[in-house]
């Protein structure tokens, strides 16, 4: 048993070395090929840059108040977005149309969970998904946890099939 371990370990030592060898010799064959430079292409020498003190001086770098005031401009833009978007919200009641509401659950996506959350935001009727617009759902978005599954599953498309 111990002359098998020892004939391993040696048979995985000559492998090493041999891949040491091998990849010695292909790296040195590979910078020969990259660090050769033709002399012809090589004819002026490159200046360094120089900039004067004038122009470091005239040269604008952020400083942390422009960058605050960048990031409040961009939270009063989505701020104003999401108003304009909350403006657009789908048609919502306040109970189901002559107290009886549909099924949604027949719609592929809907489970009892998500149908719950539908009908305590006041959606009962496959009309109302039916006639959503891409902003509805991006108020959906903004408000439920579950429109993303509306544009995966094609809830409007469904909801028209079955209204």
């Amino acid at each position: 048993m111990l002359e098998i371990a020892s004939q391993i370990v040696i048979c995985l030592l000559i492998a090493a070395l041999i891949g040491f060898i091998i990849g010695y010799l292909v790296c040195k064959s590979l910078s020969k090929k990259t660090n050769s430079v033709p002399t012809e292409e090589v004819t002026e020498k490159e200046e360094p840059l120089v900039v004067e003190k004038n122009e470091i001086e005239e040269m604008q770098i952020p400083t942390e108040n422009i960058v605050s005031d960048a990031v409040k401009a961009l939270e009063e833009v989505d701020s104003q977005e999401i108003e304009e978007l909350g403006s657009q919200k789908p048609e919502l009641l306040d109970s189901p149309r002559n107290n009886k509401k549909d099924t949604l659950s027949k719609i592929k996506g809907i489970g009892p969970k998500v149908e719950k959350q539908l009908n305590e935001a006041g959606i009962y009727h496959f009309e109302q998904i039916a006639n959503w617009s891409d902003a509805n759902i991006k108020w959906l978005e903004i408000n439920t946890t579950f429109a993303h599954r509306a544009i995966k599953d094609l809830w409007v498309a469904q909801a028209k099939s079955l209204s």
